[in-house]
């Protein structure tokens, strides 16, 4: 059995992963890695794909999309299956995983049983996955592969860090928990939200339900839907950030954007975080742990590259890096407003100036003396990104999911060996 993987911040892979341990000697691949050869030499296969953005592939996954599935192939005799992960929030809920599954049709392979579309931890759709697994490998499979619980944690502060932007504002999200917790640079934490009770109050009005308060409460951590004020009620999926902060800090530091909802409020997970929830008050917490974006080698010089608020997964990797010490660390960063969006920056200073950040390259896309974005700084600094790359440097590479029609991407040349996303 080949066990197949897209995934942007892990998730993907540990499903595959786990999935694999129902087949023994099953081969577990990132979808980046195939090719016409290796699908051919499969007599089945599972693909597990998740949708970032709004329909795009993973960033690993987007060269194979260009190239390999541009057209139908030869696969052979190819049975397989799609699990398809997204976010039903997004208008094109795993549309990345709906065109995996087209593809291979169109190739020539074979249902082994029809794709399942997974919204965050849908209980239900992974259990149908999980029964379609054991009734091809003639085995049980582990009914739960839920992680760990959520635990409350304390939101400690939340700062405005980008007052007059052109752009979005952006939170700089300090939480402690309640125990020691460990976690390693590119860990991501998801978050449970809970809406705006004035959201709330407004879906009842348009139901009907303004009298019920028990379900004014229910209400606070369920989907709200347009359609069926009777409709069974399904709890709010996670949201998934980047930790800015290593684990030695004692909290966890996040950077959120405020993002426009259509109802003219704000997203639910930006929203919770950014003016919903009550300083002092507990957001339920849990840390996944992402080896794709992991800490390299302290003697591997690291480039980071990335735009917005995914310099918060990077500053975790520079923290780590003048924690422990070793080899240099560069620093290609874009944001609209030199004047008005620069987080961390009087860190960044002390940072480079102590030696931690050989190197730090900015564009700023909305000033006039500039005009630039991070993938112009990337093809300015093409040739020294080489050389870095030839002594062995581990780049890791930020794309922010895109809202709203926002379609920017960081047109990274990636070194083939030495990429993390």
């Amino acid at each position: 059995m080949l066990i197949v993987h897209a995934s942007q911040t892990g998730n993907a892979e540990r499903i595959a992963r786990l999935s694999a341990a129902a087949f023994p000697g099953a081969t577990v691949r990132a979808l980046a890695t195939l090719d016409q050869d290796s699908l051919r030499a499969a007599r089945r296969a599972l693909f597990v794909v998740a949708t970032y953005g709004e329909g795009d592939a993973p960033d690993r996954a987007r060269k194979f999309e260009a190239t390999t599935m541009a057209a139908p192939i030869d696969i052979g005799a190819l049975d397989y299956a799609v699990l398809a992960l997204g976010d039903r929030e997004y208008p094109d809920f795993c549309a990345f995983g709906h065109r995996v599954d087209a593809w291979l049709h169109a190739s020539g392979g074979r249902l082994l049983f029809d794709r399942v579309d997974l919204d965050g931890a849908d209980i239900d759709a992974e259990r149908q996955w999980q029964q379609q697994l054991s009734a091809i490998a003639g085995a049980a499979i582990r009914s739960n592969w839920q992680r760990a619980d959520y635990a409350p944690w304390t939101l400690v502060s939340r700062e405005h860090v980008n007052p007059g932007s052109p752009g979005g504002a952006v939170y700089r999200i300090v939480l402690t928990p309640y125990a020691p917790t460990i976690w390693t640079p590119g860990a991501i934490a998801e978050v449970l939200p809970r809406h705006d009770p004035a959201r709330v109050e407004r879906w009842l009005a348009r139901v009907g339900r303004c009298d019920d308060p028990a379900l004014r409460e229910t209400l606070l951590d369920k989907v709200l839907r347009d359609d069926d004020g009777d409709a069974p009620l399904q709890a709010l999926a996670h949201r998934d950030y980047s930790i800015a902060s290593i684990a030695a800090s004692g909290a966890v530091e996040l950077l959120v954007r405020a993002c426009p909802a259509p109802d003219g409020g704000l997203g639910i997970g930006s929203g919770w975080l950014t003016k919903v929830a009550p300083i002092g008050g507990a957001i339920l917490l849990r840390i996944r742990d992402n080896p794709g974006f992991g800490p390299a080698d302290p003697t591997v010089p690291i480039v980071l590259i990335g735009n917005g608020t995914g310099l918060a997964g990077l500053m975790a990797h520079l923290r780590d890096r003048a924690a422990v010490g070793g080899a240099p660390a560069w620093l290609l960063y874009g944001e609209r407003s030199g004047a008005h969006d620069r987080p961390f920056a009087a860190e960044l200073e002390t940072l480079s100036a102590d030696g931690s950040l050989t190197r730090i390259d900015r564009a700023f896309s909305r000033d006039a003396e500039c005009g630039r974005y991070v993938q112009h700084l990337v093809a300015d600094a093409a040739d020294e990104m080489l050389e870095w790359a030839d002594r062995g440097a581990a780049i890791y590479c930020v794309r922010q999911p895109c809202r709203h029609g926002e379609r920017r991407r960081c047109g990274v040349a990636r070194h083939p060996r030495r990429c993390a996303t």
